[in-house]
């Protein structure tokens, strides 16, 4: 009896399930994602090491050197000193070097604007390739001039070497940075010691009366004209350097970067020889994006040659034509003063009224006394260099020299490995000491690297500080579980059938801590952030997706916002395997609240063959942006973006319809024509089919279907839905699942 009228209930819901086709989806490419292929744990040193007087040492023993990790002395796993096409083992035997195993990269990068730094740089630069180079060296040219550009890939032509130096190295482009220094000199020395900075009217006045008295003269409106407009431009020179040296800072950080992240990719030892005309500031922020840059570079095996374009710069000076060099420390006392000004006016403040610029200066107090700590740029170029093996060639104007012990480092090296032995991967940065016995010999090696998981490489090669507790997270024997959140793989193939794989990550806010926020009443803030690891059969990771999202919101609109759902999609494709997948979610406003989880994946090998997509629930459907990237979407139909419900529920009785998408995929080979047969089940048991003719696919072979179904007229309880397609004697199927509350 009560098998009857649940069959007869549910016949009556079957037929009002709504199936309808979906729009026809726009053409577009298909996604692109970064390909990360394995690599050993163990670690790969390159040594230099020189006696006192700089020659090359090269009669050094296994036994002679001591590995730290972490503080942590570790053991040699091999050891073979490298002298140009030959390695010599520790007994003395010497092999020759497969020149396709032991390739030699050479990556010439410049960033020069005057025309004595360049000269310079192309004088050095073409020394470096005067002579024919071994077969296995390879050399690029490329510059840095807002972004990363390449004038030459690698190549051993010595004529097209040539050619791209000379280019990068033209004195075509005007350098008016000499001007601008001259007339910040004179601004400074014209409003006095004690005015770097900006003043108030009446500490303008006072100072201009105080000069004009020593000279023996009396002031005038003119006079305390020309004192506040030398003030007011000297500010904008000032204001205008902060900002460009912070705006250059993050290009080339994120040029360089992109300059040794792919290097991996080929064994053998890979040199950068960065002509910069003074170097960079690393400005505030972007300390861990520095890191990174290092990070990488040891982990693809690149030695940073730091080569300081501006030759012999000890002091302030004017040249021939008028121009100011400064010293290396020149900005950094400059930020310090400035700073140590302002904080003393803030010391003697009286209370009385003072000018909103004044008052803007007080502020920027602290900023500019950490800027003087990284003022001095030249010890940026060296941070690069000694960190990654190399070392700093500056103060100079002869470079034939230093280049000389450049090609000597690049020739002749000790090559020492060993097995870090890492228990947790947490992205925390680990440093190597390379130590010998004699204590007079100088030693040139990596500084560290980060503890990631075996296998990451290229893109996914750093971390940010946020992924450290979720790497932590990630690798835990359980992962915590301190709020909910959801997360799936769902498969797809796209305008060329190829496989393409979604990534799909659901947060309740309602799971997410709001706080107020400071100084800004009705205001609340959180901060969320989110980490996605992507391992293939061998545990190699493929693919890493990170974010971190700072969200700010008005208490009238925070109880709407608890709500709703932050939702994540994202296309990816991968090659035909198993796949692993981990991700991770940290709630930072709730002391750090951590979540995450493990699925699987499989992508199946291309094929015509008759398929069926994930289902996906519905939570929302959007317009698609017109400034949306215009990759293969496959959870686009027609001019809207489907966000998946990961965690689709109804309550019984408010007649909401649960929609659902899927793509049915035909056999061309088959002529009849696809059917789609649901099949709800609950608790195992069958509880009624529905069928229906989807009708013909598109030119793509796809056939995108927008379904909705009732389900808040069913009973409380978990629901399954296989969805089964038929096309002449083949058959796919997938289900998914729902609840009704």
């Amino acid at each position: 009896m009560t098998k009857s009228l649940c069959s007869r209930a549910w016949f009556i819901l079957a037929g009002l399930v709504w199936i309808v086709p979906a729009l026809a989806s726009q053409e577009a490419h298909p996604a692109q994602s970064t390909t990360i292929q394995s690599k050993t744990e163990e670690v790969l040193l390159d040594v230099v090491v020189r006696d006192k007087k700089g020659h090359p040492v090269t009669d050094l023993k296994a036994e002679d050197f001591q590995v730290l990790d972490n503080g942590t002395p570790k053991k040699i796993s091999s050891f073979r000193l490298v002298q140009g096409r030959e390695a010599v083992a520790g007994g003395g035997a010497r092999t020759q070097l497969d020149p396709l195993q032991q390739v030699r990269l050479i990556t010439m990068i410049f960033q020069c604007w005057s025309n004595d730094a360049r000269k310079l740089a192309r004088d050095a630069a073409l020394d470096v390739i005067k002579g024919e180079l071994p077969q296995n060296v390879y050399v690029s040219v490329m510059a840095i001039d807002h972004k990363l550009e390449v004038l030459q890939p690698y190549t051993n032509d010595l004529a097209l070497l040539r050619k791209a130096i000379d280019r990068v190295t033209r004195s075509e482009v005007k350098d008016y940075s000499g001007d601008s220094a001259v007339v910040e000199k004179q601004l400074q020395e014209m409003l006095g010691p004690n005015t770097s900075g900006a003043l108030t009217q009446q500490a303008q006045v006072d100072n201009a009366q105080a000069t004009l008295a020593a000279q023996g003269r009396s002031a005038s409106g003119a006079d305390f004209a020309a004192a506040a407009m030398a003030a007011i431009v000297l500010s904008m020179l000032q204001t205008q350097q902060a900002s460009a040296a912070a705006e250059g800072g993050r290009i080339n950080i994120y040029a360089l970067l992109d300059a040794v992240r792919e290097q991996y990719r080929l064994p053998g030892r890979k040199t950068v020889l960065y002509f910069s005309e003074g170097g960079f500031v690393i400005p505030q922020g972007m300390e861990q994006p520095f890191k990174n840059v290092i990070s990488v570079a040891n982990r693809a095996n690149v030695s940073f040659y730091s080569i300081d374009t501006r030759g012999l710069s000890t002091f302030y000076s004017a040249n021939d034509s008028g121009q100011a060099t400064y010293g290396a420390n020149s900005s950094a006392m400059a930020s310090l003063n400035t700073a140590a000004q302002n904080s003393q006016r803030q010391f003697n403040d009286t209370g009385q009224p003072v000018s909103a610029h004044e008052e803007g200066e007080r502020v920027k107090a602290l900023d500019k006394a950490l800027d003087s700590t990284r003022g001095n740029t030249q010890n940026t170029l060296a941070n690069l260099a000694e960190s990654t093996g190399g070392s700093l060639i500056a103060n100079t104007n002869d470079l034939r020299g230093p280049l000389h012990r450049v090609e000597e480092d690049i020739q002749t090296y000790y090559e020492i490995s060993y097995s870090p032995e890492i228990k947790n991967y947490d992205g925390s940065f680990h440093t190597i000491s390379v130590k010998t016995a004699a204590t007079d010999l100088h030693v040139q090696s990596r500084s560290g690297y980060f503890a990631l998981p075996p296998g990451v490489h290229g893109t996914a090669a750093f971390v940010s500080p946020f992924e450290v507790p979720l790497l932590n997270a990630i690798n835990s024997t359980q992962p915590p579980q301190d709020f909910a959140f959801h997360s799936t793989m769902m498969h797809f193939r796209d305008l060329k059938q190829q496989p393409i794989s979604v990534l799909a990550i659901d947060v309740p806010f309602a799971n997410v801590t709001f706080v107020p926020k400071e100084k800004e009443p009705n205001q609340f803030e959180a901060h969320l952030s989110y980490l996605a690891l992507i391992k293939d059969s061998k545990g190699t990771v493929v693919n890493k997706i990170e974010n971190e999202l700072p969200i700010s919101i008005s208490s009238d609109k925070l109880a709407a916002l608890k709500n709703s759902h932050f939702l994540y999609k994202t296309p990816l494709s991968l090659a035909p395997g198993e796949y692993l997948v981990d991700v991770a979610v940290l709630d930072s406003a709730s002391q750090n609240k951590i979540s995450a989880q493990k699925s699987k994946l499989t992508v199946e090998p291309p094929a015509t063959t008759l398929a069926v997509s994930s289902v996906s629930f519905v939570r929302r459907m959007d317009v698609k942006s017109k400034d949306a990237s215009q990759d293969f979407d496959p959870l686009q139909v027609g001019d809207k973006v489907i966000y998946p419900d990961l965690d689709p529920a109804v309550k019984q009785g408010t007649g909401i319809n649960l929609s659902f998408y899927l793509v049915a995929y035909a056999d061309p080979k088959v002529s009849a024509a696809p059917v789609l047969t649901m099949e709800f089940s609950q608790n195992g048991h069958l509880l009624g089919k529905a069928s229906a003719d989807i009708g013909k696919p598109d030119g793509t072979g796809r056939i995108q279907y927008v379904g909705s179904i009732p389900a808040s007229q069913l009973s409380p309880g978990e629901y399954s839905v296989r969805f089964a397609l038929q096309q002449g004697t083949e058959g796919a199927d997938e289900t998914a699942s729902f609840r009704v509350q």
